[in-house]
């Protein structure tokens, strides 16, 4: 017996999968008992063999003038049902009853069934058990949530996520030694997939201390800044401390039309510390930036155009960063209050002085997976601040692009220009003021 919820109750030991799979099982062996009985009443010869779902097109075919319904006429059994039929290992269908569309798909109809059945006897599936698909993305695991009368298996959590049986291969059954790390593992993974779309302001009360009254640099810190990089200073460390000091200067770097948010030093655990998250809250949700910064003496690119010693090791942080989130990303979220923080968020490495071919070399020269780690200069970083300063509305290429793909759509634009990057840009007309547009 099955109860409200499709689940197995109190009044069999049975696990739900084998009940759901002998009723399938009812279908496909040969008409029910009623349809035997209404085709006898009919007078319509009925197969002891024939699967349920192909003898009620006979009956309804029967009665399609009693009935007024319309039937499309075939000509032949389609080559694919064929080949499904030799995969399960049954007898091919030669010929058909009716001559009708209606009996191919009914046709089609049992030998899917049967391949569910099979999948579920072999699957043996329980709620909670951890499953895999070769038809998600590589290493995406999930959490069986329900079984339905068709076979079909729902997963828990979101993105939705269900597949048949057949298609389902077992990770971690309930109880067993690995299931706890494997539940765990899946997720960290489905939250590490989840774009935020939270406005909730109360999500980010922790951050408080870090949210800047201001996100338009003063005069003062585009001073400050611009003397670190005329004087020559080249050491990382002072870099840091301006950054520190005038928070503001990153602030071009997200599109935070309601709070920005630039945390130093943030500790992910205890292992690994990157210089600066930035958070900019808009309409849409929370939108993140891990920021890697490295002296002002450093190339971005070796005299043979490959990424340089200190750029590498720069982004290989970044990576380092979004291995420890795959793990702990509820952790981060949840006790250290970086609400909507996850893999996906973009990485900038800022290093070196301005070399705009160097920078749009360095972006062709990752791999995919660090194709979300941007790297530009200081001199990118400071004609950002300058912008902001003088329109309170501008953000940085980056920003805009990084926002447009987080949502799936362009929700917020830039001017038209030839452009590929922020540097290009400023380079099409260094007097001209760009970037203006009041989005």
């Amino acid at each position: 017996m099955l109860n409200s919820d499709g689940q197995a109750g109190s009044s069999t030991t049975f696990p739900r999968w084998q009940l759901v799979a002998d009723r399938l099982d009812t279908l496909i062996t040969g008409p029910s008992a009623e349809q035997l009985v209404v085709a006898k009443s009919l007078g319509v010869p009925l197969s002891g063999s024939l699967p349920a779902p192909v003898a009620a097109v006979v009956i309804r075919h029967h009665l399609s003038a009693e009935l007024r319904i319309g039937f499309r006429a075939v000509d032949d059994v389609p080559e694919v049902l064929g080949d499904i039929e030799d995969e399960l290992g049954v007898t091919r269908t030669e010929s058909l009853i009716t001559g009708t569309h209606e009996e191919v798909t009914a046709w089609f109809e049992s030998r899917y069934i049967l391949k569910t059945i099979r999948g579920l006897r072999a699957l043996r599936p329980q709620v909670g058990d951890v499953v895999s698909s070769a038809g998600w993305k590589a290493g995406e695991r999930r959490v069986i949530s329900t079984i339905q009368d068709s076979g079909r298996i729902f997963m828990k959590l979101k993105p939705v996520r269900s597949a048949w049986p057949n298609n389902l291969e077992t990770v971690e059954r309930v109880g067993s030694p690995g299931y706890a790390a494997a539940v765990k593992s899946v997720g960290e993974s489905v939250l590490n997939a989840t774009v935020s779309a939270s406005t909730n302001l109360d999500n980010f009360a922790p951050l408080a201390k870090y949210e800047l009254k201001s996100h338009v640099p003063a005069p003062e810190a585009i001073r400050a800044l611009e003397e670190l990089l005329e004087s020559g200073e080249k050491r990382e460390e002072p870099l840091q401390k301006v950054l520190t000091q005038y928070p503001e200067l990153l602030a071009s770097t997200v599109v935070g039309g309601w709070k920005t948010f630039v945390i130093p030093k943030p500790r992910l655990g205890s292992e690994y510390v990157p210089d600066f998250l930035v958070l900019g809250i808009n309409s849409v949700g929370p939108q993140w930036v891990t920021i890697e910064i490295e002296g002002a003496r450093h190339k971005i690119l070796t005299n043979k155009g490959k990424l340089a010693q200190q750029t590498r090791h720069a982004i290989e942080q970044v990576e380092d960063w979004r291995e420890w989130l795959t793990r702990n990303v509820s952790y981060a979220q949840m006790e250290q209050g970086y609400h909507g923080l996850t893999t996906r968020a973009p990485g900038l490495v800022i290093i070196g002085r301005d070399d705009p071919a160097a920078e749009r070399q360095a972006s062709r020269a990752r791999s995919e997976e660090a194709a979300r780690i941007a790297v530009h200069s200081w001199d990118w970083l400071l004609r950002g601040a300058r912008n902001l300063s003088g329109h309170a509305l501008y953000k940085t290429k980056f920003a805009v692009d990084n926002l447009n793909e987080q949502v799936g759509k362009q929700v917020v634009s830039l001017p038209v220009s030839s452009a590929s990057t922020f540097d290009e840009l400023f380079a099409e007309d260094e007097d001209e003021e760009f970037n203006r547009l009041p989005w």
